[in-house]
């Protein structure tokens, strides 16, 4: 498990790294740790799981009803993605928060298990790689790896 230090601006040794920085411009950032593994993948499941619903789009693997949310989807797991890899820790909460909006469309409609079957393959593979990116993105390396972009972050704010 690698030492981060108590604070990201400490010079404790980390090596540079990228940051978003406010107004999303990006430049290096001493004092951020390397991304840590659960890190790196878990921006790459997300990602997955953008390329999986536009591949199952582009080829007519599911029937999508409406091409606007499937754009919408795409694009929001790939910012997700993204966001992720640069360092932001509420796409934690982001997706739980699509868990929680998906379990309440399909405890609200007329029949539980039609609301499941009616889901398109792509949506279902996309959800379950961000469930096991979220896995990968609660782990304590992950955590304090959030928590040091964090705190650069506002520092630089200052």
């Amino acid at each position: 498990m690698p030492a981060y230090p108590r604070y990201a601006s400490s010079g404790e040794g980390a090596p540079v790294a990228w940051h978003t920085r406010p107004h999303h411009t990006f430049a290096p950032v001493d004092g951020l740790p390397s991304r840590p593994k659960a890190i790196v993948a878990g921006a790459a499941t997300l990602l997955a799981g953008a390329v999986v619903l536009a591949l199952m789009w582009v080829f007519g693997v599911d029937t999508v009803e409406s091409n606007g949310a499937r754009v919408f989807f795409v694009v929001l797991w790939s910012f997700l993605a993204w966001s992720t890899y640069t360092g932001g820790g509420w796409v934690r909460t982001a997706i739980v928060a699509i868990f929680i909006v998906t379990a309440w469309g399909c405890i609200n409609a007329p029949s539980f298990g039609a609301s499941l079957a009616a889901m398109s393959a792509g949506d279902i593979v996309a959800k379950a790689l961000a469930l096991v990116a979220l896995c990968g993105l609660l782990t304590p390396d992950a955590r304090r790896w959030f928590a040091a972009a964090r705190e650069l972050e506002a520092r630089a704010a200052d």
